[in-house]
């Protein structure tokens, strides 16, 4: 939102600070301005140059970029550099190549070009001057956009004063400086983006200056308010002279009642497209269409609907300033492409589909009105596939464009795309990316290390009174690089006396145990079972498979303590004999065999072991 300016000439300057610490950078603003050889007082064009800074007319403010001035003398060029380099705080500008002769300054002045270096530059091989009549000439500068290095974002600016005044002499006069212009235009090459600005003192939309502005040709104009009649009060929002109604220090008076002054452009301006008119913002700096044949600050001044304060102390200005207002216009800048892939997809399992993603943004900069949009094609090249066109939009967000990948092959794999810029002037516009990964085979668990084994029985003696550790190897069976590692998700079965020691196996290479651990601490000697389930799968990759090991335990509980020693004192002997033979028959001591009933099986055992 353009700051309010309150009234009279003080809060322009004071306020621009504000508003210039917020513009945006990228859309180019161009104004033209006859000065009228600095007769007014400088301090008011400094005004109006900082205004135009803070106005919002296109939906943005920002300072402009480029500023023509007309009737520009060699003993008035120290000045007008001051003036303008001193308007806009935190803004500077160079000036581009000022040419004059004494003939010139007799005649009014010549054409100077100031430029802000941080968005354009001068080609100054691409200056020209061109005698365009009443001693006057016309200058031609070659201007790029600073960032870009396509020549469609390149451009000449043609700035003219052509004859004034009526008549039939002056008329032909003015379309004897635009035939020159024009044949130094269609000698460009065709397509070249030109603008011709300036104070042609043209009358009418049928003088045949501006008609051959208008013709056929490499070089030929378009208007952007259109070519019907600019006369009269219901034409008065394209006036741009006089301000002022009163004669004095030389500046002319007469009122709003003439377009004299104009920016007209060709094709590749108008189209759209790259480097081009952003449509609507061609005005009349200052112009309220609301004082024809009047002063421009003739009571109230409308230019900011919203801010009649500011819009009185813009028409003070302007009044003051020189005898005629500014035209600005704004021009979008071409996109600016930034494409990216992921350098590495990883590792996906064979025959997984899979879609690589490129991610393409526009990160011109500056306000969006003033960025051209970006359409962009996506190739897939290698091992990726697709062929897509989508519109990337402005940073922070980005177009997703997902390529497929083929995963048919076991190994190494290296794939790419190249994003191919369709909108005019872009800068980066054909950029190649590259990525890899790997096609792995699916893991394969087993107890065997050289087959699939999914089934198997494992016995073990665990002494009583202690904790037991089992240790169950589990394969990766053929593990390499081209394999999934494996992953031991859950074991399902285990309870009683069996538990899992540590944490499940992750990311298995080629061999893993799992450890089953057996509570034999307060377990009677014995034969315990458990059949356990471990459920396996690939390590966390796209494309995972899943698998299934069945397994059976048996644990036996062993002691270290003779069981035929019924008394325990060491021996087996008539001692021990004497109490089986008392409790036969029975399942109380001498049950050696843990049947439940003493009888000749124990008293086999017995015997035995007779010491």
């Amino acid at each position: 939102m353009r700051p309010s300016r309150g009234g009279g000439l003080a809060p322009l300057a004071s306020l621009v600070a504000a508003a210039t610490s917020s513009l945006a950078a990228a859309q180019v603003r161009i104004a033209n301005y006859n000065v009228a050889q600095l007769k007014g007082d400088t301090g008011a064009l400094a005004d109006v140059i900082a205004a135009m800074a803070t106005d919002d007319k296109p939906g943005f403010a920002v300072a402009p970029h480029i500023l023509v001035f007309q009737e520009v003398r060699a003993a008035d060029i120290a000045a007008l550099d001051a003036t303008v380099n001193g308007a806009i705080p935190g803004v500077s500008y160079v000036r581009a190549t000022y040419t004059t002769t004494p003939t010139e300054d007799g005649a009014g002045g010549a054409q100077a070009l100031f430029y802000r270096a941080d968005t354009v530059t001068e080609i100054v091989g691409g200056h020209k001057d061109l005698a365009t009549g009443a001693s006057r000439k016309s200058d031609r500068w070659q201007l790029q956009l600073v960032g870009y290095s396509s020549n469609a974002a390149k451009f000449y600016i043609y700035a003219s004063h052509l004859k004034a005044s009526m008549g039939s002499a002056n008329e032909a006069e003015r379309l004897a400086g635009a035939q020159v212009i024009r044949d130094d235009a269609d000698a460009l090459p065709e397509g070249t983006h030109i603008l011709y600005c300036g104070d042609f003192n043209l009358y009418s939309n049928t003088e045949p200056a501006y008609l051959e502005y208008l013709s056929a040709g490499a070089g030929q104009a378009f208007d952007p308010l259109g070519t019907g009649s600019w006369s009269g009060a219901g034409n008065a929002i394209k006036h741009t002279q006089s301000p002022r109604n009163i004669v004095a220090d030389g500046l002319v008076g007469g009122g709003m009642d003439d377009r004299f002054d104009f920016q007209l452009s060709t094709a590749e301006m108008q189209d759209g497209n790259g480097l081009s008119i952003i449509f609507g913002a061609y005005r009349s700096f200052g112009n309220d269409g609301q004082h024809f044949d009047t002063d421009i600050n003739n009571g109230n001044n409308s230019y900011w609907p919203d801010d009649i304060a500011g819009s009185n102390a813009l028409a003070d200005a302007l009044f003051a300033a020189t005898d005629h207002i500014p035209v600005i216009c704004d021009y979008q800048v071409p996109a600016v492409m930034n494409a990216t892939i992921p350098p590495s997809f990883g590792k996906i399992i064979r025959f997984t589909p899979y879609s690589v993603p490129v991610s393409v943004m526009n990160i011109a900069a500056g306000a969006p009105l003033g960025i051209d949009s970006l359409d962009v094609q996506v190739v897939g090249t290698g091992a990726l596939g697709g062929n897509v066109q989508t519109a990337a939009p402005l940073a922070p967000n980005a177009a997703t464009v997902l390529l497929p990948l083929s995963t048919s092959v076991v190994g190494p794999v290296s794939a790419g795309a190249t994003v191919t810029a369709l909108s005019e002037g872009t800068q980066a516009p054909f950029q190649i990316l590259s990525t890899s990964g790997t096609v792995v085979r699916p893991s394969n668990a087993s107890f065997s290390s050289s087959a699939n084994v999914d089934v198997a029985s494992i016995a073990a003696e665990v002494e009583a009174g202690t904790m037991g550790l089992i240790q169950v190897p589990i394969y990766n069976v053929q593990y390499d690089s081209n394999q999934a590692l494996l992953d031991i998700d859950l074991v399902s079965g285990v309870s009683g006396n069996f538990s899992i020691s540590g944490p499940l196996p992750k990311n298995v290479g080629a061999l893993t145990n799992l450890n089953v651990a057996f509570d034999a601490v307060s377990a009677a000697p014995g034969v315990y079972h458990a059949s356990l389930t471990l459920f396996t799968s690939d390590e966390d990759i796209p494309g995972e498979t899943d698998g299934e090991l069945v397994l059976d335990l048996s644990v036996t509980v062993t002691s270290d303590a003779n069981p035929a020693d019924i008394n325990g004192d060491g021996n087996v002997d008539g001692a021990d004999l004497g109490q089986l033979l008392g409790a036969w028959s029975t399942p109380g001591p001498g049950d050696i065999n843990n049947d439940g009933i003493v009888d000749g099986a124990d008293l086999a055992i017995l015997l035995g072991e007779w010491s």
